[in-house]
């Protein structure tokens, strides 16, 4: 099949595979590179370690089946107060003198996710940094630091209207969160591997477009032929 302008045949995916197939050399040794770069960008950045501990709230009470049932109910409502509480300034400054950190409460709060469980009165306290022992004890001492400003402020005539108890320690992290070497590997030599496939189909489709000599040939023959046709002469 010819294209448009009879220049010659339009290439088919058989010709595409022949460009791959001949600049294998160039898509691997880009792939090869970009692997590398990614591996090296990933060992660059600093790692990140998470760990969480959780808590349960309770609204403390007679001990009836009713009082109880009131109680899981004000709990529920409450969940998300709480959460909140767990990343207010009194909570951070006592978790920053707890362990020894060297950070504004501003800053530790962007390290802190809180989360409460939908349908229940549990509140889950994930610590991000830097340092796998820190991420540990800031988790706990969050936790625990809520359990103790709740104890403090939350108080009623007959003592206190909520209770938060500490249900799941934070444990020191095996290993970081951030960055995954396996997805940046992946990202990296995809991305190599495309752009050169991409070159190399360009550069070969370019040199096709520049024309063999056969077709060189061809289309000289045929303009001669069409200049003849319209009664000029040949040189």
């Amino acid at each position: 099949m010819r294209d448009p302008y009879g220049v010659g045949p339009v290439p088919t995916l058989a010709d595409y595979g022949r460009m791959l197939r001949d600049g294998w050399v160039l898509i691997l040794a880009a792939t090869i590179l970009s692997l590398g770069a990614a591996w090296l960008a990933t060992s660059l950045v600093a790692p990140t370690y998470s760990a969480s501990s959780r808590v349960f709230l309770t609204a403390p009470g007679p001990s009836s089946p009713r009082a109880a049932l009131e109680g899981n109910r004000s709990s529920l409502a409450r969940v998300e107060s709480f959460a909140g509480l767990a990343v207010s300034d009194q909570v951070l400054r006592r978790v920053i003198l707890d362990v020894g950190l060297d950070i504004s409460p501003e800053q530790l709060k962007t390290d802190l996710l809180v989360v409460p469980t939908p349908g229940s009165a549990l509140i889950d306290i994930t610590a991000n940094y830097g340092d796998a022992a820190q991420a540990r004890d800031i988790a706990n001492s969050a936790a625990l630091s809520l359990i103790q400003l709740t104890r403090e402020i939350d108080l009623g005539k007959d003592g206190p209207v909520s209770e938060v108890t500490l249900v799941d320690a934070a444990t020191l992290p095996g290993s970081s969160v951030l960055p995954v070497l396996s997805s940046n590997l992946v990202l990296g030599g995809g991305m190599g591997f495309t752009v050169a496939a991409v070159l190399v189909l360009a550069t070969g489709i370019r040199r096709d477009s520049i024309l063999s000599r056969a077709q060189v040939e061809d289309i000289v023959r045929e303009s001669r032929e069409s200049f003849e046709n319209s009664g000029g002469v040949a040189r």
